[in-house]
């Protein structure tokens, strides 16, 4: 039993994949995304049915890390198929089987947290914020050295500027930055994340700002839902949340394994 990439499977398993994860909006936003990406050339998205082929659990490859998420009722075998995945793991459980799901890591476990999941409406604004422009290709080692400085957990790849990001910059220096993880053309939505600013630039109003800039950019293009996702303990993050108009739709343990 392996994960298999989205290309490999058959129409009848993407017929029971889409039945499966229809009555979760974040199952089936990542769905979407991962069908839209595949049209694309983007083949990441990971999959493995439930041994009674009534629960899924998705993940998608980034470079070292691996993000999986549950939808319907796995197993224990398929849940620790999960846990045996190499590289860096972060696993998005229910919050009620948080203590399962760190059985079964064994000595993989490295912490869990409590994870947030936010959402609200992407809105158009009458003037920009002289402050902040979307990012281009021209951007790119720019961003990179900047997320390698104040974010260097997370992972950014060129090819997500494009989806987009928003920046804002002084004395031609990046100094707060915030982007667009993966899109679904199809229902409109978008998730959002790689919220950072500069530890000397911090307090001044930069990631609302960015924020703020990246909802109207999303609205012009199109979408109508932005989710984004952050831990119980950021209170800064989600003091900046709120003050952009979300709302928590739901929330889950994040499992983080040791590599």
């Amino acid at each position: 039993m392996s994960f298999r990439p989205l290309s490999s499977l058959s129409k009848v398993e993407r017929d029971r994949a889409a039945a499966i994860v229809s009555d979760d909006a974040l199952s089936n936003f990542y769905w979407a995304t991962a069908v839209e990406d595949l049209a694309h050339g983007i083949d990441n998205r990971l999959f493995l049915f439930s041994v009674d082929g009534e629960g899924l659990i998705l993940g998608a490859a980034f470079g070292d890390l691996s993000v999986f998420s549950v939808a319907g009722a796995v197993s224990d075998r398929d849940i620790a198929a999960c846990m045996d995945r190499s590289g860096a793991v972060e696993v998005h459980a229910p919050v009620a089987e948080r203590e399962r799901y760190q059985s079964l890591a064994g000595g993989r476990w490295r912490q869990t947290r409590e994870m947030v999941v936010m959402s609200t409406e992407a809105k158009a604004t009458s003037a920009s914020d002289g402050r902040c422009r979307s990012l281009g290709p021209h951007d790119i080692d720019a961003a990179a050295a900047f997320y390698s400085l104040y974010h260097p957990e997370t992972v950014f790849a060129p090819y997500m500027l494009a989806m987009p990001f928003v920046g804002t910059f002084e004395a031609g220096r990046l100094v707060a930055c915030a982007g667009t993880l993966a899109k679904s053309r199809n229902l409109r939505a978008s998730l959002i994340g790689h919220f950072a600013t500069a530890e000397d630039r911090r307090g001044r109003g930069l990631a609302a700002a960015v924020g703020a800039e990246l909802l109207a950019v999303l609205a012009a293009n199109g979408f109508d839902t932005v989710y984004l996702a952050t831990t119980s303990d950021n209170e800064a993050a989600l003091k900046v949340y709120r003050r952009l108009g979300f709302g928590t739709i739901d929330r889950r343990a994040q499992l983080d394994l040791i590599r």
